[in-house]
């Protein structure tokens, strides 16, 4: 077989693979009803800069002009493109075509999303980060698998206090606390039935109400935070509170065996970056701080992160999707550091039609950077095919497999 047969026969391995998907926030079945392509591009990330988008043809033409090469927009349309079988670009004249498509394939086939998960993405198990309703696995336990956020647990200093989401502790659990004791013995118990009823791991999004730069800080200190008076409680008050909560967390992940996913990099940008994290993780060797989206824009931190902390994971989540170029720097950087055991990968999307389209940039980066590896002689090709069985499947079944069946 010569070189060339070799590098087809590892493209086509890789985009038949199965895949464990490690980060996703798939929306529940009434989303999906009357689905169709506007609310496609709505749900996505291309629509996060908020331009204006109305049902009428020069709206459109708009629209397109402004995300017509934004990466998250190529992706996606090449996922439409081989979904529902048209060519050629998305454009306002043959919108309302592609529109009826997907909304008449939505509505001959209400599952039409969950058998693109399983049967177009090849998805074995899909971890589902439910933010709007903690823990959730959609009611479809046989693909999602939950991860609970902790974000909420963070604002229990008072019962007006919301995370970016909208969620307090109070509210949404219909509780109330009298003590720091109770209140984390509460939480303790909250993270052990959410382990019972199948959470496979934890889930911090706080880079977007605050820094990811914890400190340890002393339980006394904390209580009295906790009992005073929530309109006089400072910003500095409301930061070492939630790092005491945080610490906490970190200590329940390592006991119950739940990795904690953390997203790092874009967020508040104010000290969100990865390297932040490094003080609490140096003091939680145990834990496993799975890193999501490589801290992009500031990837070199997870490199070093990665490099002297046997407890990092790096997660390629969304990354590839976000910026192509910066998927594959970064992964050339990790192949390099020696993690091939960690590399995970998730689509983090919202729509079967976008994760579809986050697999697709992700498969194309991963086959990209294996084959220029095999060119420059940094390994053969049947090293890059062990590499493709770890990133796709095996890191995350045995990153998020209890220990009884490890």
């Amino acid at each position: 077989m010569n070189n060339r047969q070799s590098k087809d026969k590892l493209y086509d391995h890789i985009f038949h693979h199965n895949v464990f998907n490690t980060h996703s926030h798939h929306l529940p079945d009434s989303f999906f009803e009357n689905f169709n392509l506007t609310k496609i591009i709505e749900q996505g990330y291309v629509h996060w800069q908020r331009y204006p988008l109305t049902n009428d043809y020069h709206s459109r033409n708009a629209y397109l002009a402004k995300v017509r090469y934004k990466s998250y927009f190529i992706w996606l349309e090449k996922s439409l493109q081989h979904l529902y079988g048209f060519d050629g670009d998305i454009t306002a004249d043959n919108w309302e075509s592609i529109d009826n498509i997907i909304a008449s394939t939505y509505h001959k086939k209400k599952d039409h999303h969950l058998d693109i998960l399983k049967n177009s993405c090849k998805y074995d198990e899909i971890i589902l980060d439910a933010y709007w309703q903690p823990g959730s696995d959609n009611s479809h336990k046989d693909i999602f698998k939950s991860t609970f956020r902790i974000d909420p647990l963070l604002q229990g200093y008072a019962n007006n206090a919301v995370d970016h989401d909208g969620n307090n502790p109070y509210k949404l659990y219909n509780k109330s606390f009298s003590t720091l004791e109770t209140y984390i013995d509460w939480i303790e118990y909250l993270i052990s039935k959410q382990k019972a009823n199948g959470c496979i791991a934890l889930k911090s999004a706080v880079a977007y109400d605050r820094a990811l730069d914890f400190h340890v800080v002393d339980k006394n200190k904390a209580k009295k935070i906790f009992e005073t008076d929530p309109a006089k409680i400072s910003l500095k008050m409301i930061t070492e509170f939630q790092d005491y909560v945080f610490q906490v967390i970190c200590e329940l992940a390592c006991e119950h065996d739940l990795p904690l996913q953390c997203h790092t990099g874009m967020g508040t940008l104010d000290n969100t970056r990865a390297m932040a994290m490094h003080n609490i993780i140096s003091k939680n060797p145990n834990t496993k701080f799975v890193l999501l989206h490589c801290s992009f824009p500031w990837t070199d931190d997870i490199c070093a992160l990665l490099h002297n902390y046997p407890n990092v994971y790096p997660d390629l989540s969304w990354l590839p999707l976000l910026s192509y170029t910066a998927g594959k720097k970064i992964l050339h950087q990790l192949i390099e550091i020696g993690s091939i055991d960690k590399i995970c990968w998730g689509c983090d999307t919202r729509t079967a039609e976008e994760s579809f389209g986050a697999l697709l940039s992700f498969k194309n980066v991963l086959q990209e950077v294996l084959c220029e590896k095999i060119d420059s002689g940094y390994f053969s090709i049947s090293n890059a095919f062990d590499i493709t069985d770890h990133i796709m499947i095996k890191n995350a079944s045995k990153l998020y497999t209890r220990n009884e069946n490890k």
